[in-house]
């Protein structure tokens, strides 16, 4: 049974010989840098349109905060029920009450 060691200088091995040395020439680091700057130009239009997106929504609120600011109540100032009472007149109800008071409703068949 092999024990960790080994098993570890066999994994050294392998890789080596899976991995080609890389020979430091003159245009190993800019080689290296022009590879990481086309990743990073890969995502910046992610990060531009996400900036113009929450630029975008702050202008907006913005805009609501002074449309707001100059009409602070938006909102009626009747409430529902008053408006409802309005276009039901008083007499509308006393006739109800007094149709329900003359004809009371019996159940379980008419005697």
């Amino acid at each position: 049974m092999k024990n960790h060691d080994q098993q570890l200088d066999e994994l050294f091995v392998e890789y080596r010989q899976a991995c080609p040395e890389v020979e430091a020439g003159a245009n190993f680091m800019p080689g290296v840098w022009a590879r990481i700057e086309a990743r990073r130009k890969s995502e910046t239009w992610f990060w531009r349109m996400a900036n113009s997106f929450a630029s975008a929504t702050v202008v907006m609120v913005m805009i609501l905060g002074v449309m707001l600011y100059r009409n602070p109540n938006p909102l009626p100032q009747r409430a529902y029920i008053e408006k409802l009472t309005d276009e039901i007149s008083e007499d509308y109800f006393l006739d109800v009450a007094y149709v329900a008071k003359a004809k009371p409703v019996r159940f379980g068949g008419e005697r």
